[in-house]
């Protein structure tokens, strides 16, 4: 692919500029100038030509002239121009996938400005329809810093399909720009840097595979608080990933300042990340990331998997009872005390659903109180008690005002709603039922190692502090912990090693606590989750085992070889 740097405006012999910027989307109207090689002065047109309805077909009228394909072609790249995407899919012979695509692709690649300009006729293509009249146009897209990115493209208008006289452009990704592939995106970043741990230490996709996409984007990523850049790197990427599309050539804008190779501050720890990986070795299809509580620095992010990249932070999976930390802090600000009783019977029935225990108590727990049925994690005691909480949405509101889940997260990467297919890990229950099993981390509840470690970190500190990647990015906020309340969750924390189901962490280290999950799944062996967290050595911790069993049979183990891996722990 070749990009080249150009400005000014492309004449020929059947030209027609649309210039319309980005900024102007904001304007009540928005004025296009015409010009034709009959002569210079410019003609301004308000009320461009749209849709006709919600088929996309162009608009006319008894009084006037029906639409012509430069007519079309012109309000077409208009629209685009002017960021009104919804528009411009109109335009199209695919309304439904053009708008979304065409504002996806320019979010991502994020200019200050297009410009685009209608060029010449050319000969058909088995590309387009065999009615089709077929354009070039120019592309000037506009970048802070003076820099810009100039190519040149192609479109089709053609009849609609049942309305020859109708007319609509032939909508495909390659309009955006001939080498856009339907799953790819493009965008516009720094050119790479190296990226450094928090001792200054390079951290190499080499040494860290499964960090490869990370170090990518913060590679490429623009720094909190810099500069304009004097270069830009344009990039074809997988939607999806982020990741640069194997063999497609990135376009050089600007010039690079000479000197010493730039560096990207993380939040990364070399020894961290590599303890992390060399645990999560013994177990297939893992993730674990670990923080810094005191300011929600990510140490590692570390995963082992075939099929699912970046499980650490892309994983939607039920949390099982780590969840618990969650319900219990709701519990405790109801009044209820760690003492106060929290029957644990072998069954629960909430309408037309029983709930049970894991194998351990599948008899129950006779005269259990809230201690009990956390350090032993009885399901049923959780069921019983929601009645104590404040209806429905209790949960997904505890989950959002004092754990900062359920909003986006900017962690340096952009921003994303972590591991949930929607906009919310923890949404409200839609009945009894299923708030019975939120309680204890089932339901509709989605959670990843990324989210479960800011848990764990959470009550470390008593403050939760977004999870980030980079110093300085902007945190979103939540409101810290009762004092209380995250003392006693500590004590529980503690008390899940020293008298309940984390037993694979006892002797670690005096001040460490953890909570244990067993995620069911159907049809599947249930997942093994762990969180842990010590305020002595100000870190957190949450690692999955897909389809590992209890959660001390693996997510335990592969905790403690990570923290003795940086010295926490006796081995």
């Amino acid at each position: 692919m070749a990009g080249k740097q150009r400005q000014g405006n492309r004449t020929t012999r059947t030209v027609t500029a649309a210039i319309v910027t980005v900024a102007a989307v904001a304007a009540a109207s928005v004025a296009l100038w015409l010009r034709s090689d009959h002569g210079t002065e410019p003609t301004a047109k308000n009320g461009l030509r749209g849709p006709g309805g919600p088929g996309g077909s162009a608009a006319t009228s008894s009084d006037a002239a029906p639409a012509t394909p430069d007519a079309v072609a012109k309000d077409f790249l208009a629209a685009w121009a002017s960021g009104d995407y919804t528009k411009a899919g109109s335009l199209t012979d695919n309304a439904a996938a053009a708008g979304p695509r065409l504002q996806a692709v320019m979010k991502s690649l994020n200019p200050k400005s297009a410009q685009l300009i209608l060029g010449s006729q050319v000969p058909a293509t088995g590309a387009s329809p065999d009615s089709a009249t077929r354009y070039t146009f120019s592309v000037v897209d506009s970048f802070d810093g003076g820099l810009q990115w100039s190519y040149n493209s192609t479109l089709a208008v053609a009849p609609a399909a049942g309305n020859a006289n109708s007319l609509l452009v032939h909508w495909s990704s390659a309009v955006i720009h001939p080498q856009l592939g339907a799953q790819a995106n493009l965008t516009a970043t720094p050119p790479p840097a190296t990226v450094v741990d928090d001792t200054g230490q390079p951290l190499l996709a080499s040494a860290h595979p499964g960090l490869v996409t990370v170090l990518s984007r913060l590679a490429t990523a623009k720094q909190p608080g810099g500069a304009a850049p004097t270069a830009l790197q344009i990039t074809f990427v997988d939607a999806n990933t982020g990741a640069p599309i194997a063999g497609s050539t990135p376009v050089a804008l600007g010039t690079a300042p000479s000197g010493a190779t730039s560096q990207i501050s993380s939040t990364l720890d070399a020894r961290v990340q590599t303890a992390a990986e060399k645990a999560l070795s013994a177990y297939p299809n893992s993730g674990m990331v670990v923080i810094k509580p005191s300011t929600g620095g990510v140490l590692a992010m570390a995963g082992n998997s075939q099929t699912t990249a970046g499980l650490a932070y892309h994983a939607l999976r039920a949390p099982g009872s780590t969840f618990k930390t969650i319900t219990t802090a709701a519990l405790l600000q109801t009044g209820l005390k760690p003492s106060d009783p929290a029957p644990c019977p072998p069954t629960s029935t909430v309408g037309s659903q029983t709930y049970h225990n894991d194998e351990g108590l599948k008899n129950g727990y006779p005269n259990a109180t809230l201690t009990d049925a956390f350090e032993q994690s009885c399901n049923t005691s959780y069921v019983g008690l929601r009645n104590r909480l404040s209806g429905l949405s209790a949960l997904e509101n505890e989950a959002k005002t004092q754990f900062g889940l359920n909003q986006p997260w900017d962690m340096g990467l952009g921003s994303a709603t972590y591991c949930t297919a929607g906009n919310e890990q923890v949404p409200a229950a839609d009945g009894q039922e299923r708030f019975a099993a939120e309680t204890f981390g089932q339901g509709d509840i989605t959670m990843c190692p990324l989210t479960m470690a800011s848990v764990a970190a959470t009550v470390a500190s008593g403050t939760f502090k977004q999870p980030i990647l980079v110093p300085g990015q902007s945190q979103a906020a939540a409101t810290p912990l009762p004092a209380t309340v995250d003392t006693e969750l500590k004590t529980l924390m503690r008390g899940v090693i020293t008298e309940g189901t984390a037993t694979s962490l006892r002797g670690i280290s005096p001040t460490l606590g953890a909570k244990t999950g067993t995620a069911e799944r159907q049809n599947e062996d249930p997942d093994s989750w762990m969180i842990a967290m010590d305020p002595q050595h100000d870190i957190a911790v949450a690692c999955v085992v897909l389809n590992g069993g209890f959660g001390d049979v693996k997510a335990g183990p592969a905790i403690k070889a990570m923290l003795n891996g940086i010295g926490i722990g006796i081995g």
